[in-house]
């Protein structure tokens, strides 16, 4: 580390004792590395992990240090944590923040260091800061590829290496493209290489890489009761100046794998960052097409508002220009960190009464929702599952409906049509399924909201139900109908209806929603199914 970087980060004396004993503690694969000339203020590994350390230790009340794991060459993949009481996971809106997956992308660690330090010398003077910092926990993943990293800048020059370190099996070749190896729809076409010695090669399968093993593992540590507690992210990456969106897989701006309704707010939010930063926004894909890219698996798996940052216009920009394209993205990342408490209130009031209360769930992906939790469930076919639905019907109509309310899955009691309407309908009892737990505020007005369909034949009688339950489990577990339907001898065909139940005796309580079918006796048909659930804010 030069004297001039020691002095614009403060690193002093003790600062490298602890740089110097963190270089000692590298792993016996690593090799000393420092950058070429002009491009010094760029940080090592070491100096980085250095940094980190001094952070950590001086502000342990919002700050702390963790690995996520190690390189493929056993470098620490270090993190920080920065909320108050940071050691507490608290009922707080998550952010997740991470550069330098691709090595030769020097400025991607430079933005999450300068997010920490952001954070870290707000807090307690800038009121902004300081309110983000109370209220949210964000993540920082300072650099995901340190091996690739340090090999690019290993012997005073730059090598333009952009993978991992790791060897392919079979072959002489080295490295994996770690922003091809994520598991969502890895393995696509586009700019994704077989080739191991491509620069995008993709790894013989999606995590080959430990490095991005360890991305996927951290962001499954953040599931709590079932639900993805970080809500939007940036990973940051180099040259370009844009500011991209899922998808990169499909030109398809609105493809099956996503809603129209996140699609407009990726995109206004998306567009308010390069407004600020001076980016181009656009869906990554307009780039060009990418598989198994960060971004796409934290949108595809977990719904996460993820956003790739192409950093600076040209590859390798000096030192002197890390101040300026870092400074220029501050406001982008404050306005990201502060709409995670609900990316979807950028669509206006109506929205934001709708989606940004206590409970939201689309169910199009896995969010925690358990079939027969009292163990008490009888059916014997047709039972509760998550998916898109096939279409069944007899000659009075359709019993199943061919498709849900928005997007693609709902929760419904056999999605298969099979060879007739009663091939896949709930048969011989009960199905229940419950959802996570759902902390209320104390105000009143809350409503519960939900879209079902209901549907049986002339043989129906009314111990066929769908029911509607709030369990209290502030008060033990008490169990409440809140909405019945119940069979009759007649036909009653499928049909979306929303139903709007006011919450405002459980407010301040803890409660699940419990979700019931019945088929109440032989030789009769019976579907149900649900969709769309979700608490409103006080009205």
């Amino acid at each position: 580390m030069t004297a001039s970087l020691r002095a614009r980060r403060g690193v002093g004396v003790a600062g490298l004792t602890t740089l110097l004993l963190a270089s000692l503690a590298a792993p016996a694969s690593a090799t000393a590395a420092d950058f070429p000339a002009g491009y010094t203020g760029y940080h090592t590994y070491a100096e980085m992990a250095a940094d980190v350390a001094a952070i950590a230790a001086a502000h342990p009340n919002i700050v702390r240090r963790f690995s996520i794991g190690t390189s493929y060459q056993g470098r620490t993949i270090w993190a920080v944590k920065i909320s108050d009481n940071v050691n507490v996971d608290e009922n707080e809106p998550e952010v997740l923040f991470d550069g330098l997956t691709h090595s030769d992308e020097h400025m991607g660690l430079e933005m999450t260091l300068h997010i920490m330090h952001w954070l870290v010398d707000g807090y307690g003077h800038d009121l902004r800061i300081t309110k983000i910092v109370d209220t949210r926990e964000v993540w920082i993943v300072l650099a995901v590829n340190p091996d690739g990293a340090e090999y690019d800048i290993s012997g005073g020059k730059f090598h333009f290496w952009r993978k991992n370190r790791q060897p392919t099996p079979g072959t002489p070749y080295i490295g994996t493209d770690l922003n091809r190896n994520f598991g969502y729809r890895w393995g696509g076409g586009g700019r994704t290489s077989t080739n191991p010695a491509a620069i995008t090669y993709r790894g013989p399968f999606a995590f080959s890489a430990p490095e991005t093993r360890n991305i996927r593992d951290f962001l499954k540590s953040r599931v709590v009761n079932g639900r993805q507690q970080i809500r939007t992210a940036i990973t940051f990456h180099e040259a370009g100046r844009l500011v991209m969106w899922p998808y990169g897989y499909t030109y398809a701006n609105v493809p099956v794998d996503m809603t129209a309704t996140d699609h407009n707010a990726l995109v206004i939010m998306g567009k308010h960052m390069a407004a600020t930063n001076g980016y181009r926004p656009e869906q990554a894909s307009d780039l060009y097409i990418t598989s198994g890219t960060t971004r796409d698996y934290e949108y595809g798996v977990y719904r996460i508002f993820a956003y790739t940052f192409e950093l600076s216009v040209v590859d390798y920009p000096d030192d002197a220009l890390i101040p300026s394209e870092t400074g220029r993205n501050k406001e982008a990342v404050l306005y990201l960190i502060e709409r995670a408490w609900c990316p979807l209130g950028v669509l206006g009031t109506a929205t934001r009464i709708a989606r940004c209360g206590a409970f939201d769930d689309d169910f199009e992906v896995s969010r925690g929702w358990q079939i027969n939790v009292e163990g008490t469930d009888t059916a014997t076919a047709g039972r509760w599952q998550r998916g898109d639905p096939q279409r069944t019907a007899t000659s009075a109509g359709i019993k199943q409906p061919d498709g849900v309310t928005s997007g693609r899955f709902g929760f419904i009691t056999g999605l298969s049509a099979g060879s007739s309407a009663n091939a896949n309908d709930l048969d011989g009892g009960s199905s229940s399924l419950e959802s996570p737990p759902i902390d209320l505020p104390a105000a009143a007005g809350q409503r519960l909201q939900f879209r079902w369909t209901f549907a049986h034949d002339t043989a129906s009688t009314s111990a066929d139900e769908f029911r509607v339950e709030v369990v209290d489990v502030t008060d033990g577990g008490t169990m409440t109908t809140v909405a019945l339907a119940q069979g009759g001898p007649f036909e009653q065909n499928a049909g979306w209806h929303l139903s709007s139940l006011d919450l405002t005796p459980w407010a301040g309580k803890t409660i699940r929603l419990r979700f019931s079918a019945t088929d109440g006796g032989p030789n009769n048909l019976v579907e149900a199914g649900f969709d769309d659930v979700r608490v409103t804010q006080p009205q």
